[in-house]
């Protein structure tokens, strides 16, 4: 009996070691929980990706495997393995995992125990954030939303304050006629922009609001009506702050054919040319109407000035247009151009002598000063088909780029391009208004590439502020602001707005 009862405990041990054995042999192949909860995300930045998974339970000693491949380059690629340490991953982890190049990715995510017994693999599908693939328009209308709610009808008018954050001062703090024209630029821009996007019926709602805010501005004063610097007679008013209101209103009856716009277009072209140009210096647009008239000669306000008269004649093929828009350009070309550097200067004063003579040269040169003569340079070749036009405007155009550009190297776009120098931003806007001119005549995107990776840059990096807005006095980021101004900030929304127009034109 003692003997049976021996063999029969025997068996059951023996049962009992092997079920034990085929046990731990069902958890080595079987017992390794996969990674649950997967999600590969792109980040804002170029050739990475943010993992994030969790773990059902926690085994020591286990390795996680990460696999990658280019599935871009096709099924066959190759893959990539990066082992981890699962006792720093118990529970669940977040991992960055930069990869050699953009481009669709297979990611997947296996582990591994000291028996190098592999669980389940679990993988998705995910694309590299790529800069070159930002679409301009998104970072138009996002700025322009902030743009909008920082500085537009804040008070009783339905005009643009000067400062964000507000600061109070003369007429409640609205900005005078200068910076109001920087957000009539900044709305008109958007506008064409948002042509056939989801936003277009968005601007369109917006124009009556916008067009009676600046008529506000629309003042007779000493029988002359014109823009002055606030709305009510008595203030100061200047020609080159027409010639601006008057681009932009050229430009939004081209895009919405409201012939209220093409009217007043017309109005400021003949205070310019009535009141603005005489014989003194031997012609051009003066600067300043009143209060204290300026004897002086402006590159700002005679090249601006020529843009309109060239704007005016596409859309009405007035001969008169032409004549004055050459007229202007003549004059800045005798008086105005440095034969060193084929950039202009700022302005001229009449010999006291003979007035009808240039006396004192003020030589500053600003990157305005110099893209309205490039813009009016490419529209008098559209116009004429005359060559030396285009010459010119290729002249002008790599003059400004060697001096408001400058090498630089993006460790967030991760290339090498030349930048917009720190400066102005409105006067560099303006300036770059001529190279997207140019651009639609030869289609050599070289300056036009450099102004896009800046603006890339500013929007990526620490340029672009918590708020929205952009810091806008570097575009480079070195330069931290506090307060920034509707001018400068509606000039940085038009040049997005541009460059989404550039690339539509592309597509």
């Amino acid at each position: 009996m003692k003997i049976l009862n021996s063999i029969f405990l025997l068996i059951i041990i023996c049962t009992a070691l092997s079920c034990s054995d085929d046990s731990t042999k069902d958890q080595l192949s079987h017992g390794i929980a996969p990674v649950r909860q997967l999600k590969v995300q792109k980040t804002n930045r170029e050739k990475e990706f943010l993992i994030n998974f969790t773990r059902d339970n926690y085994i020591k000693d286990i390795q996680i495997e990460i696999a990658h491949r280019n599935i871009s380059l096709g099924k066959t690629s190759e893959w990539t393995t990066i082992a981890l340490d699962g006792d720093e991953y118990r529970y669940r982890g977040t991992y960055l995992l930069k990869v050699p190049s953009a481009g669709t990715y297979e990611i997947a995510i296996t582990l591994i125990n000291n028996d190098q017994v592999r669980s389940e693999t679990k993988s998705q599908t995910a694309s590299t954030f790529e800069y070159i693939k930002t679409k301009m328009f998104n970072c138009a209308h996002s700025m322009m939303s902030c743009v909008m709610k920082y500085y537009y009808h804040k008070g009783p008018r339905t005009c643009w304050q000067t400062w964000y954050p507000k600061e109070q001062g003369y007429w409640d703090g609205d900005a005078t006629v200068w910076g109001q024209g920087g957000g009539l630029s900044a709305f008109v821009a958007i506008r064409e922009a948002s042509i056939g996007t989801e936003q277009e019926a968005y601007y369109h709602s917006l124009e009556n609001d916008i067009f009676n805010g600046i008529q506000h501005f629309w003042v007779t004063d000493h029988g002359r009506t014109a823009y002055s610097v606030y709305p009510d007679s008595g203030n100061d008013r200047f020609y080159d702050d027409n010639a601006w209101i008057g681009l932009d209103m050229a430009k939004w009856y081209s895009i919405s054919k409201d012939v209220r716009y093409l009217n007043q277009a017309k109005k400021v072209w003949d205070y310019l040319s009535q009141y603005g140009w005489d014989n003194t210096c031997g012609g051009g647009v003066h600067w300043k109407e009143l209060n204290e008239p300026s004897i002086s000669k402006h590159t700002c306000s005679t090249a601006p000035a020529g843009v309109l008269s060239c704007k005016l004649y596409l859309l009405t093929h007035e001969q008169k247009y032409l004549d004055k828009a050459i007229e202007c350009f003549n004059w800045l070309q005798t008086y105005m151009r440095d034969p060193n550097d084929n950039l202009y200067y700022d302005n001229a004063s009449p010999n006291p002598e003979n007035p009808t003579q240039i006396g004192r040269m003020e030589t500053n040169k600003y990157s305005y000063n110099s893209g309205q003569p490039l813009q009016l340079a490419c529209l008098l070749y559209k116009i004429t088909e005359d060559g030396s036009y285009l010459t010119t405007a290729r002249q002008i155009a790599k003059a400004c780029h060697k001096k408001w550009f400058t090498p630089y190297h993006s460790e967030i776009l991760q290339r090498d391009f030349n930048i917009l120098s720190p400066g102005h931003a409105w006067f560099n806007t303006i300036m770059c208004r001529g190279f997207f001119e140019l651009y639609s005549i030869d289609k050599n995107p070289s300056y036009i590439e450099d102004i896009r990776n800046t603006m890339l840059h500013a929007w990526f990096g620490k340029a672009h502020h918590i708020s929205g807005l952009i810091n806008d006095e570097d575009l480079s980021g070195t330069v931290s602001m506090n307060k920034w101004e509707i001018l400068k900030q509606g000039a940085l929304v038009e040049l997005y707005a541009l460059l989404s127009i550039w690339e539509s034109s592309k597509e």
